[in-house]
Parts: structure tokens; sequence; C-alpha cells
């Protein structure tokens, strides 16, 4: 091919194919020295995130751990007033939390300062963070001082059951393993508590269990009744001798009752006579108070109380000796209108003297079954959709109806307590007593 005249001449390209291969060998090299800076780099950039982590989710566990050990031995120390109880609840429930892939392990021995007795309280008195200051357990143990905190210093250092926590990647700048702690505070708090008490007719009925062989209608109890002013008998005569009795009359003051507590006491010596219901109330409703007198909160207590009616026999009030005062001024008769005696009882906590942050706690007590008016679980139902608080129920006796005030403590988040003596309704109020709501402070 010509171009003006002058023949073209063909070029070989392999030089220009020798100058680029140059270049790319050059770009190789480079980059070949970058990535031998850089993936090191990140790896250890991958290793450190990867640890940070797992720092975060063991922290994250053992806060967890920590603040179930707290709950529990709180819990546990408000119902059973017990060290060890406190102890045990505690160290078994941290065992069901897993941190850093393990069952943690919590050292309740008192030298290892993981489990601690305090008090808590505000610096005002009213508002503000909490504070603990630690109480030497052996005096917790000792009934010397009274506690309201539980504190759980959870750990996994050196001095723990458990040691530190080996990294994923050990040994990242120059770094093996890490010593995460938490610490959570359960403290038992106020509580504003309404009373709802059955004075119905059936509380003042006495049940006598007798033995076979003690008759207090036989002939020998009667005459010792009668030298105790208690009857006056008048006897069928023959031939000028007693023959049999013809009719008991109770003399000025005195009852059936009084009949049978003088047989059972002075005649068969069974012991002390039964109590009424009624009566046997009023003393678990002064072991309940001699209960919050021992604790370290701030308790109030109002009574109600209901037989066909409810009424409010006392406001909200810590001078327990006055709502010893109300209870002393009521006596049973009537039917039994239980829903109305908790209508009664839930304007106590409307009152001024009710305290807006406190725990607020019904407990409603019967011997029977509700008949009369409202029905229990259904005021139940009311308060629970309009109030923050919850409800505990105590039957007494075979005649109560135990089903009903299940529900009505289902309704309201709390428990039912059943009782046949007048010594397990003491043991049931004295166990409410002690069961104080629980809060974290920290």
């Amino acid at each position: 091919m010509f171009c003006f005249g002058v023949p073209s001449m063909f070029v070989s390209p392999a030089p220009v194919r020798f100058a680029l291969t140059q270049r790319d060998d050059s770009r190789r090299g480079g980059i070949t020295v970058l990535m031998a800076f850089v993936l090191p780099m990140l790896a250890l950039l991958a290793a450190f995130c990867i640890n940070l982590a797992q720092m975060q989710l063991v922290k994250t566990e053992l806060a967890i751990a920590t603040d179930a050990a707290a709950r529990a031995g709180g819990r546990a120390f408000s119902e059973e007033q017990t060290v060890e109880a406190a102890k045990t609840a505690a160290r078994l429930t941290a065992a069901m939390n897993e941190v850093a892939g393990e069952p943690y392990q919590l050292d309740t021995d008192d030298s290892a300062n993981e489990f601690e007795f305090g008090v808590s309280a505000q610096t005002d008195g009213n508002t503000g963070r909490f504070y603990f200051t630690k109480v030497p357990t052996s005096d917790v143990a000792a009934n010397l001082v009274a506690v309201s905190s539980v504190r759980i210093n959870g750990k996994r250092t050196d001095d723990s059951l458990l040691g530190p926590v080996p990294f994923i990647f050990p040994n990242t700048f120059s770094i093996g393993d890490f010593s995460p702690v938490a610490s959570a505070t359960a403290m038992q708090v106020d509580r504003d508590i309404s009373l709802v008490l059955d004075r119905s007719g059936s509380m003042d009925w006495k049940t006598y269990d007798w033995p076979d062989d003690a008759d207090p209608w036989g002939e020998d109890s009667l005459v010792s009744a009668e030298d105790a002013g208690i009857v006056d008998l008048e006897w069928r005569y023959r031939n000028g001798r007693p023959q049999y009795i013809r009719r008991v009359s109770y003399n000025r003051g005195y009852d059936e009752y009084d009949l049978y507590d003088h047989a059972w006491e002075e005649v068969f010596g069974l012991g002390p006579a039964p109590n009424t219901p009624w009566e046997d109330l009023v003393l678990a409703v002064d072991a309940f108070l001699r209960v919050l007198d021992q604790t370290p909160q701030n308790e109030q207590v109002s009574i109600a109380s209901y037989n066909s009616h409810g009424t409010l026999d006392c406001w909200l009030l810590d001078d327990f000796d006055s709502v010893r005062a109300a209870v002393a001024q009521l006596g049973p008769n009537g039917s039994t209108g239980i829903g109305n005696g908790m209508n009664s009882g839930k304007t106590a906590f409307t009152h001024e003297n009710a305290r807006p942050y406190a725990s607020k706690t019904m407990v409603v007590m019967t011997d029977g079954n509700h008949n009369y008016g409202t029905q229990p679980n259904t005021v139940a139902q009311q308060m629970m959709s309009s109030s923050n608080l919850n409800i505990q129920t105590v039957t007494f006796g075979g005649g109560a109806d135990q089903e009903t005030m299940q529900e009505v403590a289902v309704t309201g988040l709390g428990r039912h307590y059943h009782a046949d003596s007048g010594d397990e309704l003491v043991s049931a109020f004295e166990e409410i007593a002690n069961n104080l709501p629980t809060i974290l402070t920290n």
C-alpha cells in the first residue's frame, strides 16, 4: 500500500508490549507490598472488634445474672427471714444464668463480698438516688439489726470462683482475658396496706371437736357448770331424791359457749377452749402488725370490714395501736358481702394519707361464702383495671369458699392462703406481712 507515493512500513508491536509489561509488574509489586501491610491490620482489627463484642455480651450476661440473683435473694429474705435462705436463692438463681458460656457461680461466703446485706435510703428521704450502706452479715443472722436491701457484686475476676474471661482471640494487643464486674441491689419498698376483714355472723361461731368420752351435756358437766354459776338446773325428784335434770337455764350474762368452754377446760381438761373465728382473726391481725413493727420499711395499714355491707373503719395509719383499737371496736353479725368490703377497703388508697409512691396491697379475709352484694372478683377486676396494686386473699375454716378467693388472688396478681386453725391463720398473716415487694435500685 502506498501513501503519497511512499510505501507504508510495518511497525513491530513488540517494544510496546514490553513497555506495558514493565508497568504492570511495577503495579503488582506495589499492591503486594500494600496487602502485606493491610491484611494483618484488617485481621487485627477484626479480632479487636470480635473481642470487643464478646466483652459487651459477657458484661450484659453478668448484669442479667446479677440482677436475677439480687431479686431472688431479696425475695427469699423477705419471705423466709433467714440469711441462709437468701444466700441459697441468690446462688441457685445465679447458676441458672450463663456468663461466657457457663453457669455463673456466685460466691456467698462472707469474705468474698459478693453477697451483702444493708440499708438503702435516699439522701433527702423523699427523692433522688438510693444509696446502699452495708451491714455485717453476722449482725443480720443474729437479728441484731434490721435491713432492707440485698446487694450482689457479680464479677469474673482473678478472685472469683470462675476467674477472668478469656478472649476469643487471646493476646490481641498482648491481652489474653478480661474481668467484667456488675452490681445490683434489691430493696424492699414501703407499703400502704388495706386489711379487709370478715365480720359476718359466722365469725362468731365456735367449733368444738369433742372426744368420744366428753359430753358437755352430761350430768357431771352440768353440775360443775351450776357450781360455777353458769347455769341453773331444775331436777326431777322421786322420793325426795333427785333423779334427773329436767331443765337447764343460763344465768344472766352466760350462754351456751360459756357452758362448753367450762366443760372443755374445767371438766374434761382439754386445754384452752377454742376461739371464735373472730377472736382468731383479732390475734392474727395483732401478729401481722407486730411483724410490721420489726421491718425497716414504713408501712401504713387501714382497716375495712364487712358483713352485709362494707365499712372503712380507719384510714391508712402508721400508728398500729390505733389500728388495733379500730379492730377492737368491731364485732361479727350479718351476711357476707365480700365485694362490698373490698369496695370500702379500696377507698383508703385514694385518701390524703395514701402515699403516691408506696406499693399498695389489699388483704381480703373471709371464713365463708359471698352471699350479698357485688361479687368479689368483679370488684378485683375493676380495681386492677384502674389501680396499680396487688390483692392477697385468706380463707379460714372448712366452710370458706376457697375457689372464689383463689380467683380474686389471681386477678389481683397476688396469692391465696388457706388456714384451718387459728395458728395457721396467724402464720398466714405473718407471711403476708413479711412478703415485701422488691425493686432493683441500681
